[in-house]
């Protein structure tokens, strides 16, 4: 049996604060978020984490980093997370030149991390060492969120409007 997913009737006021804001920024709350678990300061990190590798500036272009998510969720057969992040990319527009080495690295990376070394080292023929820094970063959220809404068998519909 799954952990339980905190919901509005058992946040703590801090975990509701966090619900609240994101149903500001996104319109509900993500399972992502729920599965996180009760501690506020474990959605903070997790979101403060996701704003800097996914989202934020950076020297990988933000297209590449969701095909660096999809390919991470997709590897990791976490099915929530492919979903969300296979629509971003849709909407981020075609693919490019890098794409193959992209997915390559994100898939040898997550099944074969005893071989990041190397992983990383066959992706700066492709990219600057910057770039490689944002997908070594990109990689790893990913599996940790993958871990953990893998563990708590998060689907969309546990999303809270």
């Amino acid at each position: 049996m799954p952990l339980p997913l905190p919901d509005d009737a058992s946040a703590s006021p801090g975990l509701a604060a966090e619900y609240a804001a994101a149903r500001e920024r996104e319109g509900s709350v993500m399972a992502i978020l729920r599965a996180m678990g009760p501690r506020a300061e474990m959605v903070r990190g997790f979101l403060a984490l996701a704003d800097a590798a996914l989202y934020g500036p950076a020297a990988l272009g933000r297209r590449e980093r969701e095909l660096l998510a999809l390919a991470t969720s997709e590897a990791n057969g976490a099915a929530y997370s492919a979903r969300v992040h296979a629509a971003l990319l849709h909407e981020l527009g075609d693919a490019g030149p890098r794409d193959e080495a992209l997915v390559a690295f994100a898939r040898r990376l997550t099944l074969a991390p005893r071989e990041a070394e190397e992983a990383v080292e066959a992706l700066r023929a492709h990219l600057t060492d910057a770039e490689a820094s944002d997908a070594v970063a990109v990689v790893g959220l990913l599996n940790f969120a993958n871990r953990v809404a893998l563990a708590t068998g998060i689907t969309s519909a546990d999303d809270l409007p």
